[in-house]
């Protein structure tokens, strides 16, 4: 969600972006909330705990072909309340596992390293998929101030991105005398701001991971995941004078597009011990996920609407970037019981403060970015994420799944919300060969946003739920 609507470039929120992570994969580790940390046995905990291959004594393959987003959002904006809604289709998951017994030539009762597992495909870890609409009188407040006060002390004849924009369509003008101050040519009347945000997308990551088996009490796992990152946000934000207090105008409107996609890397190192037949404990570390060139094209129109004439400007901005996330740390612990059911919770800790932006331009043009580092630093911090989960063995073949998980909000000093609740559940049939899964998620978050920055601008609070429903098939050979 964009906090801060018209932001160009490379800022604080890009690192904070791109650094969450939103598990989804399976249509089982979906309705279980995700818990699977100390109880494995599924290809999605690969991506969480990767030590959860250890449990895995068959060779499998499982597809999640499809997974349906029922989006809706509310935004509230000096008083006016306005809904938005969507429907979006992705894939989550595709996955194989393999293993093979260790140790033949021993008799069982005496092999230590029982199995070994290879695994590898891919699970969705964020979805960028949203749609914001929000409207209310301006109270004055406007975006063209913004274009003013970052255009002070440039001559008009070179002025670049939104001071040119600005400048070109008659929105900003030189103060009388002047060649390089600028003045708000439309003034500070209460008008009506429209904002209408998409964002599609989403991090797919890629994961290749092994695992070992020892005495069928200790579970290793190693995943390396390289993710694909895949965004994309258009935003349209008018101003318009409802009620003519300027004469002459009618409105302005700007047209945003920010694309942005790149590959990472990180590790991701787990084990699970099983101290008692009914009990499990898993622990796992993620590394940083490095993003040695993130590319970002970003473009921006405006156009202006008088009595007298139309005007129109647009520019494009191209560039490139590195990020590296903040390490996360997990712990679980499971309970399995009568063979028939678990209860599993989990814990997640995630400092969002350690997220750093970099350039990949040439040293000798290279931008620092001290300001949007120190601004990771002083606006983001820890986020601690709760999950828990169990499934219920109704029949020889039937399952029934429930699932909860929360996320504290990432923001210092209460500048912001941004909790998180997913409740699910699910059904699933498991045979001897084949298997599916169903899964419902129902997410609910909210975060205040602004359409720019202005200390007197009052935030749009916007609230939002995201139903999903996900179907998988699988084999077991």
């Amino acid at each position: 969600m964009l906090m801060t609507l018209g932001a160009m470039a490379q800022n604080d929120l890009d690192a904070f972006r791109f650094s969450q992570v939103n598990w989804s994969g399976t249509a089982r580790f979906m309705g279980a909330g995700g818990a699977f940390g100390s109880i494995g046995g599924d290809f999605s905990s690969l991506a969480t705990n990767p030590a959860g291959i250890g449990l895995f004594k068959k060779d499998e393959i499982s597809f999640t072909p499809i997974v349906i987003n029922a989006i809706g959002t509310n935004a509230v904006y000096n008083g006016e309340s306005v809904d938005a809604n969507s429907v979006r289709y992705s894939l989550t998951n595709f996955g194989s596992i393999f293993s093979w017994t260790l140790e033949r030539s021993k008799p069982e009762e005496e092999r230590k390293w029982r199995m070994m597992q290879f695994g590898f495909g891919y699970n969705r870890i964020n979805d960028f998929n949203n749609l914001v609409y929000a409207s209310g009188m301006s109270g004055g407040t406007t975006m063209i101030d913004g274009f003013v006060n970052a255009s002070h002390g440039i001559n008009y004849n070179n002025l670049t991105h939104d001071g040119e924009l600005a400048w070109g369509t008659w929105l900003m003008d030189t103060v009388a005398g002047t060649d390089d101050q600028y003045e708000n040519f439309i003034g500070h009347h209460d008008m009506r701001q429209n904002s209408y945000t998409k964002t599609t997308g989403g991090i797919d990551e890629m994961n290749f991971s092994l695992g070992a088996n020892y005495n069928d009490q200790l579970y290793l796992g190693l995943t390396l995941g390289v993710p694909f990152l895949n965004y994309k946000a258009e935003t349209e934000y008018s101003e318009v004078d409802e009620n003519d207090a300027v004469g002459g105008f009618n409105e302005w409107t700007s047209y945003e597009t920010l694309r942005t996609s790149g590959t990472g890397i990180n590790a991701k190192f787990g084990l699970i011990y099983q101290p008692l037949d009914f009990m499990r404990i898993g622990v796992a570390i993620h590394t940083p996920t490095y993003y040695g060139n993130l590319k970002e094209n970003y473009t921006r129109q405006i156009k202006s609407d008088f009595d007298s004439d139309d005007f129109d400007e647009d520019y494009e901005n191209l560039s490139k970037y590195k990020l590296t996330t903040p390490f996360r740390v997990m712990g679980s612990l499971g309970f399995l019981i009568a063979k028939r059911a678990f209860i599993s919770a989990e814990y997640e800790f995630t400092d969002y403060s350690m997220a750093r932006l970099a350039s990949s331009e040439n040293i000798l043009y290279r931008y620092d970015y001290a300001k949007e580092n120190d601004n990771v630093k002083l606006k983001y911090g820890a986020c601690h994420t709760i999950r828990v989960g169990g499934e219920l063995t109704v029949t020889e073949h039937f399952l029934v799944r429930l699932g909860y998980s929360y996320s504290s909000s990432p923001f210092k000093n209460k500048i912001n919300t941004g909790s998180a609740h997913n409740i699910s559940g699910g059904i699933g049939f498991r045979g001897r060969v084949f298997f599916a899964d169903l899964a419902y998620v129902c997410r609910l978050t909210g975060q205040n946003s602004w359409f720019f920055e202005d200390p007197t601008l009052n935030p749009v609070e916007i609230s939002n739920i995201n139903h999903k429903f996900a179907a998988t098939i699988g084999v077991k050979f």
